[in-house]
């Protein structure tokens, strides 16, 4: 059994962003879990279709390494972003936040937010068992997900941004 006590991601995106920063468009977070060290992927789309990607190897709840990566969505990419969380099944997705149990196994937690007019379409899933319904839906986004994120980048001198930061509360994004 995996006891989770880092599984939350913090911040308020509204109170987060600077003020010459745009609005966050997408909010991705995925922690896949190891034996002796955890994967944590975390990417923030931003309306002008600039994108912030970490990468971070995590061992006993610290970061072991931290790597950060940022660039711009092509044309063809932000299309096929918008066109996957702005269809009807996936814009009309209701997933009811959960409070997870002080132990757990076989965790592969996923946080996605999505920025609708004033506020968030906040999704939590933390295992494979919770994803499977909302399966067809996510499936899409996932997969545009990964090779933006497995891109070959200079790694950028950026900071790492507090959404992406594990923490052990139980958060998605609010206004």
């Amino acid at each position: 059994m995996i006891l989770l006590f880092t599984l939350g991601f913090t911040g308020i995106v509204a109170s987060a962003q600077s003020p010459t920063q745009p609005p966050i468009k997408l909010f991705l977070n995925e922690v896949q879990p190891g034996g002796l060290a955890s994967s944590q992927y975390c990417t923030l789309v931003f309306t002008n279709r600039h994108f912030h990607s970490e990468k971070a190897d995590i061992k006993h709840g610290v970061d072991s390494s931290r790597k950060i990566y940022e660039g711009q969505l092509s044309d063809n990419e932000w299309n096929s972003l918008v066109a996957i969380i702005d269809s009807p099944a996936f814009r009309d997705m209701k997933i009811p936040r959960t409070v997870p149990p002080l132990i757990m196994q076989d965790t592969h937690p996923y946080t996605i937010s999505v920025a609708r007019d004033n506020d968030f379409q906040n999704m939590e899933f933390l295992d494979s068992k919770s994803l499977k319904p909302y399966e067809s839906q996510i499936k899409p986004l996932l997969q545009w997900w990964k090779p933006i994120r497995g891109r070959h980048m200079a790694e950028s001198t950026a900071s790492a941004s507090p959404q992406c930061s594990l923490d052990s509360s139980h958060a998605v994004y609010a206004q």
